[in-house]
């Protein structure tokens, strides 16, 4: 509960030049304004802050001028609109959406619509200061947002602020002060490195060799870690059987345009690039692998299917879209109950980095096995999985250590 505000009076005194202006309103509040630039047409920029007491203006009409007096004056520039929503749309769309994939930009997009905008849209840009920012992402953990999500958001506002400060919109970025400890924010029921258990992993290739399409898919999926949009562009011409050789070097791309709003006006679907230049990769097929998708190739023959596309739609031979495949997905779910499973297309990718990690595969070696850039990436992904098999195979070797030092055989070996 703020103090009770003093029913004193104070008469403001002049300061001297640049030390700004401390004075007391008549409601009994404390304010302190600085003059931190100027505008290009010679106008001042003055910076305000409030406070209970005079003590406390006066600290903060401190640190704001000895900043003045480190950086100089901004130079603000002129300006029609300093709203946060209009400039970080400019931003937004001038220097980030080009670099994005498509599903990437509608992600961001749904993200600055449907959160920040919605808490800072209305503001002038140099008013969404530390204090409302951390309040703001507070409230996300609170929400049970998942930390990945709160992850994005904070490094998308940080890269606007960044580029506020270069155009001299605001003096510092305050995003620099903002606090989301570790682990901050939920992990939710949708995490991506959710792998098919090991007591159900059995049962599941079980079931899908009963299914002449479906064995090749998972079957890929689970022991070469392709992801979804991957597997999808996958072609023939990608399978090298004499070397047991798989390459891949595109994936399916979702083409998304967007309105001057930022809402979504289509949607459709190509072969491009891969996630990432890591993403293209050329390796060796595990035996499993090879046997599934060589009775593949001979099952397409026997029906006529005639396509480039390893999995293609098998009515059309064209290319197989995500949701067709998600869709088979969901009727093999229902037709076993195992929707408590919360499996998707994703499963299976993670599934393999499990079992290579459970059977402690070197994370460098699974990390270039999935594309991924960073092998960072793989350990903040499968942390638990390595932590696990790091801490037992610990302990046994520090049981096997043990035993040399054991009585029993200390004294057996004294003999």
């Amino acid at each position: 509960m703020p103090p009770k505000l003093k029913d004193t009076k104070y008469k403001a005194r002049r300061r001297g030049n640049n030390e700004g202006s401390i004075y007391q309103r008549k409601d009994g509040r404390w304010c302190g304004a600085v003059t931190v630039g100027y505008k290009t047409d010679g106008k001042p920029v003055r910076k305000t802050v409030y406070g209970y007491t005079r003590q406390e203006v006066a600290k903060k009409v401190a640190e704001l001028t000895e900043g003045v007096f480190a950086g100089g004056y901004i130079t603000v520039s002129e300006s029609s609109e300093r709203n946060f929503e209009v400039l970080c749309r400019e931003w937004f769309d001038l220097f980030i959406a080009p670099n994005l994939a498509s599903v990437t930009e509608e992600n961001r997009r749904y993200m600055m619509k449907n959160h920040i905008f919605k808490a800072f849209g209305a503001l002038d840009v140099e008013h969404v200061d530390l204090v409302r920012l951390q309040r703001f992402f507070n409230g996300k953990v609170k929400a049970g947002l998942s930390s990945d999500t709160i992850g994005k958001m904070k490094n998308l506002l940080n890269n606007f602020f960044d580029y506020a400060v270069k155009r001299h919109y605001i003096r510092s970025n305050p995003m620099q002060g903002v606090i989301i400890s570790k682990g901050s924010g939920n992990i939710g029921s949708d995490e991506k490195s959710r792998a098919l258990r090991p007591e159900i992993r059995q049962r599941v290739f079980a079931w899908v060799s009963e299914n002449p399409l479906l064995k090749p898919i998972v079957l890929t999926f689970s022991f070469t870690g392709l992801r979804p949009q991957e597997l999808i562009a996958l072609k023939w011409e990608n399978i090298d059987f004499d070397s047991k050789a798989i390459s891949v070097k595109c994936a399916l791309n979702r083409a998304v345009e967007f309105d001057d709003n930022g809402n979504v006006v289509s949607r459709g679907a190509s072969i491009g690039k891969t996630k990432t230049p890591k993403s293209i990769r050329t390796f060796v097929m595990p035996d499993v692998v090879v046997t599934a998708l060589q009775e593949w190739l001979s099952y397409c023959k026997e029906q006529g299917i005639d396509s480039e596309f390893v999995f293609p739609n098998t009515e059309t031979g064209e290319m197989r879209t995500y949701w067709g495949l998600r869709s088979l997905l969901k009727r093999f779910i229902a037709a076993h109950n195992l929707e408590n499973e919360k499996i998707t297309l994703y499963t299976f990718r993670h599934t393999f980095a499990t079992i290579l990690l459970e059977q402690r595969e070197n994370p460098k070696i699974v990390a270039e096995l999935m594309g991924h850039t960073k092998v960072s990436t793989t350990l903040d992904l499968y942390r638990h999985i390595v932590s696990n098999t790091v801490y037992k195979q610990t302990a046994r070797t520090l049981d096997s250590i043990y035993t040399g030092y054991a009585p029993e055989q200390a004294l057996a070996n004294l003999g």
